[in-house]
């Protein structure tokens, strides 16, 4: 089946605003993604701080890139202008927090014997819970 019909149905002005719209669009959704990526970058660095196998420093690092997710989310979104100015600002938290994170993880490791211990502490509490409902 051609497509020739559709394109003869619009004028070229028309045809080519269309063209141009998906690009316009990628823009606003990739800054509605990095809300949300920044939500949830502050989930990830809340749990790496308070978890005991992970330096907590990395924790913070991370919910300091989580809050440069969103306010380059919501600045692109609400005022545009702006992000040209916050350029680099806001992409260097994002190499510091994340960098660190995957060169611990490459490097150190977590810490397995906290790892286990925590694991086997959590398997007694949740077999005790369920002999108590049995």
């Amino acid at each position: 089946m051609s497509s020739s019909h559709y394109t003869s149905a619009l004028p070229p002005a028309q045809l080519h605003a269309l063209a141009y719209l998906p690009g316009d669009l990628a823009t606003t959704d990739y800054s509605i993604y990095t809300v949300f990526y920044g939500l949830d970058f502050i989930v990830v660095g809340y749990l790496v701080f308070r978890s005991t196998f992970l330096p907590k420093a990395i924790g913070v690092l991370l919910a300091i890139d989580a809050l440069t997710y969103l306010v380059n989310g919501f600045a692109t979104m609400l005022a545009p202008g702006l992000t040209a100015h916050l350029g680099a600002w806001i992409g260097l938290p994002t190499i510091v927090a994340e960098g660190s994170l995957c060169l611990w993880l490459l490097v150190a490791g977590v810490n397995v014997e906290r790892w286990q211990e925590q694991a086997s502490a959590a398997i007694r509490i949740l077999v005790t819970q369920v002999e108590e409902l049995a």
